[in-house]
């Protein structure tokens, strides 16, 4: 069996950080290539440290890091992407800490999810352009279905047929959508307007910018934030801190902005 290499290099975005004694970090990256791992930033608090900066929580960094006894450690790191706007910008910095919580939460360490990752930096980079929490939306929906957890929203998701154009219940427990007629067996879940379901079906086929053009009325957009918001609950048996960060920075009464393009609307 080869030797296991002392160093390897990986791109990442920093997911968090704990500080360790008076100088020290330990980040948790998730990387296309490594997937989600801990390393230690030896100094990198020390004002003169030349990683500081590189390894800041919602940061996308190329690092070279050392395998340790019981922790590795970066020995470079230089910065891909700042996102700024993102932590100019208090709305946009709330949908996307929500975003590398639920990365951080849903995988396990060291089993690459290139898929995953690439989504991420799409998803970072649309709201880096102020595209809004459709960008978010989006992120959780195909997360979601990355890690096997996908709704079931083109039919009854107990009996197979069709879904009339009427509102269904979103069962998380059942899996997706369910008919009038299978409602008692579906459990616990939320009615969806019809609206909201063409949503969920666009998602599924749409690329990321094209889901964050869409025009979404804001009832519609509320609606659809409680019903994946859900989803997200059932699966991790557990809100996300983030969220509550970002519902209260919606309370702020802040308007969304206004995409600059749309295509031609499922709803």
């Amino acid at each position: 069996m080869a030797a296991r290499p002392r160093v390897y290099r990986a791109e990442g975005v920093i997911l968090r950080r704990r500080n360790l004694g008076e100088a020290d970090s330990i980040l948790t990256v998730f990387s296309g290539s490594e997937g989600k791992f801990d390393a230690i930033a030896k100094g990198v608090r020390k004002a003169r440290s030349r990683m500081r900066g590189h390894l800041e929580p919602l940061t996308r960094s190329r690092v070279l890091v050392a395998h340790g006894r019981t922790l590795d450690v970066f020995t470079q790191a230089e910065t891909v992407e700042s996102y700024r706007r993102l932590r100019e910008d208090l709305e946009a910095s709330a949908e996307a800490l929500y975003c590398l919580e639920l990365v951080d939460r849903f995988t396990e360490e060291r089993e690459p999810i290139p898929e995953l990752y690439a989504l991420l930096v799409a998803s970072l980079a649309l709201l880096q352009e102020g595209a809004g929490p459709s960008v978010t939306r989006f992120f959780e929906l195909r997360l979601l279905a990355l890690l096997g957890y996908e709704p079931h929203v083109e039919g009854c998701v107990l009996c197979g047929g069709r879904l009339p154009e009427e509102e269904a219940l979103l069962s998380p427990a059942a899996g997706g959508l369910a008919c009038r007629q299978c409602r008692p067996e579906a459990g616990a879940g939320r009615i969806v307007s019809v609206a909201v379901i063409k949503l969920l079906r666009f998602a599924r086929r749409a690329t990321a910018p094209e889901f964050a053009a869409m025009r979404v009325p804001g009832d519609a957009a509320g609606e659809l934030r409680t019903a994946v918001g859900e989803l997200i609950r059932y699966h991790l048996d557990r809100d996300p801190n983030a969220r509550r960060f970002v519902e209260g920075v919606g309370a702020l009464g802040r308007e969304e902005p206004s995409p600059p393009s749309a295509p031609d609307s499922p709803l």
